[in-house]
């Protein structure tokens, strides 16, 4: 496998001690590089995870032609 591949995948698991800081949630989504597991694992609240989906399906994670993020719209730049 190359070194620039990734394979990032989602589990699910109702084991909450794995992320002390979101404690008390009945289940977490766990999303990783399956390619480097050593580079960490983000851990979502289904809340958290549905505001993502969403914002996936909306395209706010869309890369322009040059591979980047296009700019925030003026209502959402923090000052």
């Amino acid at each position: 496998m190359d070194e620039t591949e990734s394979r990032v995948e989602v589990i699910v698991t109702t084991d909450t001690s794995v992320a002390p800081h979101k404690a008390g949630e009945s289940k977490l989504y766990v999303m990783f590089d399956a390619a480097k597991p050593e580079a960490g694992k983000l851990y979502f609240t289904e809340a958290e995870w549905d505001a993502f989906v969403l914002g996936v399906k909306d395209g706010e994670f869309d890369l322009d032609e040059g591979g980047n993020l296009p700019p925030l719209p003026e209502s959402q730049h923090q000052n």
